[in-house]
């Protein structure tokens, strides 16, 4: 049953809505996973979803012109693709919502996802961007973890540089911090991209970025449908080559070693 851990979030009048941006290109099997309980998120907190769909080629648009659900704001549909900063900033410009979050199609979220972040937005005036964590408990040491966990006015988080594309932050903060832009560059290493970069800009800015934990300082996670490890992988030979150019075993590397930098080493 689900237990509510929100009563700030419901019963604070400050609150105006919270608009989600959903980012589909091609992978339908794992948007019909994921968007069904992104709708079904159970919050006390009013919330509007914007699809946008970068130009799929495969099934992707007709089951995404099948969605008729009220909490869904607007679908649309580009005519090529855009990667994630041009529609995330669009999106930031037109919401007029106390709260923006995204979240991407391969993320299963938990159903108390929204008041949970939110609530801990509302405790802690300088937070930045915050989400729940992506890896899974294999990928980390959770005693380790723990000891780095750090308390905000009765709110846990493991404070960080970037947490990654799945998120919610306060309008606000756009509004006062412009910076947010493409680097295919740093992409190519593999070391900051686009968001990670605004993050940390916003770290170095005092702003705190960061993975929301339990009252026991255990972390809370997202459920990664895009990890090898997982039921709903998408396990065709050719998916990890052509869109990671990685191994199984590569793959299950760049998690553990990502974990082990961001969770335990990171202070």
């Amino acid at each position: 049953m689900f237990e509510d851990k929100s009563k700030l979030a419901r019963n604070d009048n400050r609150i105006k809505t919270v608009d989600i941006l959903y980012i589909t290109y091609n992978r339908s099997y794992y948007t019909k996973k994921t968007l069904p309980a992104l709708l079904k998120s159970l919050t006390n907190t009013s919330y509007n979803l914007t699809i946008v769909d970068n130009n799929s080629s495969d099934d992707t648009i007709e089951y995404l012109k099948t969605i008729n659900h009220p909490r869904v704001n607007n679908i649309i549909y580009n005519k090529k693709n855009y990667g994630l900063v041009k529609p995330t900033k669009d999106f930031w410009g037109k919401s007029e919502a106390e709260f923006l979050g995204k979240i991407d199609n391969d993320i299963l979220v938990p159903m108390d996802w929204i008041d949970n972040l939110i609530n801990a937005h509302l405790k802690i005036p300088n937070s930045g961007v915050l989400g729940y964590c992506h890896f899974t408990k294999d990928d980390f040491d959770e005693k380790i973890v723990k000891t780095r966990i750090q308390n905000y006015n009765g709110v846990n988080i493991r404070k960080q540089p970037w947490i990654g594309g799945n998120y919610i932050l306060k309008k606000n903060i756009i509004l006062n911090n412009k910076g947010y832009k493409q680097n295919r560059k740093y992409f190519r290493k593999r070391i900051l991209y686009g968001f990670n970069i605004y993050q940390d800009k916003l770290s170095h800015n005092g702003y705190i970025n960061g993975y929301l934990a339990n009252s026991n300082k255990e972390l809370l996670l997202w459920d990664h449908i895009d990890d090898p490890r997982h039921e709903y992988f998408y396990n065709n030979p050719s998916y990890l080559k052509n869109t990671r150019n990685m191994t199984y075993n590569e793959f299950l590397e760049f998690f553990k070693k990502d974990a082990k930098t961001l969770l335990e080493d990171y202070e």
